[in-house]
């Protein structure tokens, strides 16, 4: 069941997406299909989704801002000794802060698996890349 779903998933994601569509917008259908799995794996109520996902996106925004200061100019990790230890060390620490955080939106066992959730996502998603990227050569 849970192959027939992320192929259908994957399936909507990819067909009719053409070249000319821009990166933004291939990161938006990522996005909402990473979503329908986290609220499907997590068997998220829609009250439940409803006070989670605010809290993911900020999450989301907090995680992307630690990885952009990493890659950044002068004023950023990239540039500071024990450069890849503090860069984990601020994404462990936002983790954390999260995990506490989504267990005030849903039920601690759901909070505590969202992480690995979004793991296997990311997992499954790097997986169909490469096979497209296989079939097409």
């Amino acid at each position: 069941m849970r192959h027939y779903f992320f192929t259908c998933l994957a399936l909507f994601l990819f067909v009719g997406t053409s070249l000319a569509q821009s990166m933004e917008s291939r990161f938006q259908q990522i996005e909402t299909a990473k979503v329908a799995y986290i609220s499907k794996e997590l068997q998220l109520t829609p009250a439940e989704a409803q006070k989670f996902f605010p809290l993911y996106n900020e999450y989301k925004d907090e995680i992307r801002k630690i990885i952009y200061e990493k890659r950044g100019d002068g004023s950023s990790l990239r540039n500071r000794s024990g450069n890849e230890l503090e860069f984990d060390s601020n994404i462990l620490a936002c983790k954390k802060k999260y995990r506490k955080l989504f267990s005030t939106a849903i039920p601690p066992s759901k909070a505590s698996r969202f992480f690995e959730v979004e793991s296997e996502f990311r997992e499954k998603l790097f997986k169909e890349l490469e096979n497209r990227s296989k079939h097409r050569r």
